[in-house]
């Protein structure tokens, strides 16, 4: 596959874009621990809304073209460990699974999740994944009373 430099006539002259398929046989190794919270740390996310949560974040992994290797979702906030090519937008990705899990826990019971804004997003290099991942794992360990339970509490 070749890259694709394709130019568009509302570009200004010399300014070009490079189509998504343009990185595909690259190789990179580019990984993320993102964090996000409630609103104000509420323990508002029961069972059911950890798997809105869930496939929330399969479906912003598949639209903004990365690769989730981890996550925990506990009751107040929300583990994703990910690896993503050099033209993803992780912005997207976070803005993609906050909104999509809110409005489907919202769709089903009003109120029922309520995000804080913003997340915390670091970097990691390659030789760190084993612990970031044992750290993401370990999630449920470390915050027993942070494990989604069956009760309603609304955010």
């Amino acid at each position: 596959m070749t890259v694709a430099y394709l130019c568009d006539p509302g570009l200004s002259p010399g300014v070009s874009f490079v189509s998504e398929q343009c990185l595909a046989h690259h190789a990179y190794q580019l990984y993320v621990h993102i964090t996000w919270h409630t609103w104000k740390r509420a323990g508002c996310i029961t069972r059911s809304v950890a798997r809105d949560v869930l496939v929330a974040i399969k479906c912003a992994e598949r639209r903004a073209m990365v690769r989730v290797l981890r996550t925990a979702v506990l009751a107040d906030h929300v583990h994703v460990l990910l690896s993503f090519r050099p033209n993803s937008v992780l912005s997207d990705f976070i803005r993609l699974a906050k909104s999509i899990s809110a409005y489907r826990a919202n769709s089903r019971i009003r109120g029922a999740l309520k995000w804080a804004r913003g997340s915390f997003v670091g970097t990691w290099h390659r030789k760190d994944l084993r612990q970031v991942d044992r750290y993401v794992l370990g999630q449920f360990i470390r915050h027993p009373h942070l494990i989604p339970r069956e009760d309603r509490r609304k955010c």
